[in-house]
């Protein structure tokens, strides 16, 4: 039985989100991997979503989206034209597919033209349009799917893409949970082997802003950096984050619960040695596995939510988690392969 997908539709809310290719299958090289980080951005823009951080690996990935409050949005034809141009613009990878034309049958050309001609037609694609903007599952089926028509075409492939829906973790959008969900994602390639810098790997969050000029992904939300902090700031914050995750912590106290001093020592200590190797890190199965994720209060509040919408008798119980003072439902606490 399906586990039900606990949606914050009318408040703004974070979602780490995975998903696996068909058995497993490592068909993502470094070439997919670009072609899929420009795609996800683009789909970001086009939903209205902002991502927080992201790591595509050969076999699946992990995105840590902000879908922020619907209710009450309007756009204009203007915009949604301007969004509408960052699926279907002339740097897409899909002008080449032959299944474009049923992806996208009209042209922003044609979009304008529609949209200014009004009427049943022009309502009709606004509702459609908007259909799949400021909400979880349009945002992550638009890049699944464009994934799938563009691999499929470029390698001469058909058939199903992704072994199954998407999961989804509701995460707090606040504190130590967002943090280390956060940390947890861009730590995917250290844990595979790939490389001993979670820095060095370009396809994640962390690693494009330390490889690029520019940061695209939000590091600054979760770090809770102040307006005025420098690029540089940001990334060393952050840079204590992740490297402090895999920290063998005090006893008695979690994981990234170490004092700023300390994790600057750590920090400090691993560049003196050239090593950046994380080690002690904890059971992550929650962080992969379940439903949501953050403080008591919030993960009894969602508990209560997801009992509504079921035939559940009882509310879940409220077991933490190997990180301190965050919990999860614990019917949901398997070991995971993701």
């Amino acid at each position: 039985m399906r586990q039900k997908r606990i949606l914050f539709e009318d408040a703004a809310a974070v979602y780490h989100v995975m998903s696996r290719t068909v058995n497993g299958e490592k068909i993502f090289g470094d070439k997919e991997k670009a072609v899929m980080r420009k795609m996800l951005f683009k789909v970001a823009a086009f939903a209205g979503v902002k991502i927080l951080t992201y790591c595509l690996m050969s076999n699946h990935f992990h995105i840590l989206v902000e879908v922020p409050d619907a209710s009450g949005v309007t756009l204009t034809d203007e915009e949604l034209l301007e969004r509408y141009k960052h699926l279907h613009g002339e740097d897409n990878h899909l002008r080449k597919s032959p299944r474009s034309q049923v992806y996208a049958p009209n042209t922003p050309e044609q979009v304008e033209r529609i949209l200014k001609d009004g009427g049943e037609e022009a309502e009709k694609l606004r509702r459609a349009l908007l259909k799949r903007m400021h909400n979880l599952t349009g945002f992550v089926q638009t890049f699944k799917q464009r994934v799938s028509i563009w691999y499929n075409a470029n390698y001469r492939r058909f058939g199903p893409l992704w072994s199954d829906r998407f999961k989804s973790l509701l995460v707090e959008g606040n504190g130590l949970a967002l943090r280390i969900v956060a940390a947890y994602i861009d730590l995917n390639p250290v844990r595979a082997g790939l490389v001993e810098d979670p820095a060095k790997y370009a396809f994640s969050g962390y690693g494009e802003a330390e490889i690029c000029r520019e940061i695209e992904t939000d590091l600054g939300c979760i770090v809770r950096a102040k307006e005025n902090d420098s690029r540089t700031e940001i990334l060393r914050e952050y840079r204590l984050l992740v490297l402090g995750l895999g920290a063998k912590p005090k006893k008695g106290q979690p994981h990234l619960q170490n004092t700023r001093k300390e994790m600057h020592k750590l920090l400090c200590q691993r560049e003196a040695e050239n090593s950046t190797r994380t080690e002690n890190l904890p059971e992550f199965a929650p962080l992969v596995k379940g439903q949501v994720l953050g403080s008591k209060v919030f993960v009894e509040k969602c508990s209560g939510k997801l009992q509504a919408g079921s035939s559940r008798k009882k509310p879940h119980k409220i077991s933490p988690t190997p990180f301190g003072e965050i919990y999860t439902p614990n019917q949901f606490r398997s070991p995971s392969s993701e």
